[in-house]
């Protein structure tokens, strides 16, 4: 008990906690850029991408290449390695997603497979030890007694501003309204004359991306290696059942819960207590509300 309140003493010192909130609205903010790529991709296709956190993978190798191998900025290599990441994926919906999809059980298998080739491809041409991608900037920013690293500042921002684009995207555009009209009804949006094909390209290369970013932005924080994308699809996995399968404000509900949540726990307690806390809390949801906190029961 004593050792619980000496961990929470710590914890609600302002410089500790100003630190637990910028680093919680960081996990946050790459947590629901991956769990929307994951659930954009349920939501319009059915599809259950376990190769999800690969695509990440390949976007942080994508943008480690560009800046630490070909000396290119920050800036620049971001976005390029990013898109090239989406655009070289739609070889692999040509080949491999477009069968599976509106077929959940199969593309579990199947993505499975697909997942662990990737894994063992990037072991196969990267190794498996880590790289380090050079920070966007190696100074910090004081408020108060709290010290904010700017190239985590940097990480926050870009991430706010592509899931306001994301946002901006899906509701005012007419392919963002046509994957809306999909995700509700497929068949009822080909009769209105939704190209359906094309409008799952689309919404494979947005989910792609999606993924890819965070990738780029996990690297940054962290490490890159050929296993990276193992732990942000296991957190996708835990964000869309948090925030309801298939849903848009949900995954982006249980991104912000997850982010802050290991934030602040892992802080204090450490990441095991984390860890079981995340995994506990979805066991709960999905004995007594499996359809997730903004997700609809099917019938």
């Amino acid at each position: 008990m004593l050792e619980f309140l000496s961990r929470l003493e710590i914890l609600l010192n302002p410089t500790v906690l100003g630190q637990v909130i910028v680093n919680g609205i960081s996990l946050s903010a790459i947590y629901i850029l991956v769990a929307l790529g994951f659930t954009l991709l349920f939501g319009i296709m059915r599809v259950v991408n376990f190769a999800h956190g690969e695509f990440a993978m390949l976007g942080a190798f994508a943008f480690y290449h560009l800046t630490k191998d070909l000396n290119w900025p920050w800036m620049i290599a971001l976005p390029a390695g990013v898109i090239g990441v989406a655009a070289a994926s739609l070889v692999l919906e040509w080949l491999v997603f477009r069968w599976f999809y509106q077929r959940m059980f199969e593309s579990m298998i199947g993505l499975l497979g697909l997942n662990m080739m990737l894994i063992y491809g990037g072991v196969l041409l990267w190794d498996t030890h880590e790289r380090n991608i050079p920070a966007a900037s190696q100074e910090v920013l004081m408020v108060g007694d709290i010290i904010i690293p700017i190239d985590r500042l940097i990480v926050v921002v870009i991430a706010l501003a592509a899931l306001s684009a994301f946002y901006l995207f899906i509701r005012h555009t007419r392919a963002g309204l046509a994957m809306r009209a999909a995700a509700q009804d497929v068949e009822t949006a080909e009769t209105q004359g939704v190209d359906t094909r094309y409008i799952y390209k689309v919404a494979f290369f947005v989910a792609i991306l999606l993924a890819a970013l965070a990738g780029s932005l996990w690297g940054q924080i962290y490490a890159v290696s050929p296993h990276l994308g193992e732990r942000p699809l296991m957190m996708a996995f835990i964000v869309v059942i948090l925030g309801g399968m298939g849903s848009i404000p949900g995954a982006a509900l249980g991104g912000a819960l997850l982010g802050f949540t290991e934030s602040i726990v892992g802080t204090a307690f450490g990441a095991a207590a984390s860890a079981f806390l995340s995994f506990g809390v979805v066991i709960v949801l999905l004995v007594f509300r499996p359809w997730g906190i903004l997700g609809t029961p099917e019938n």
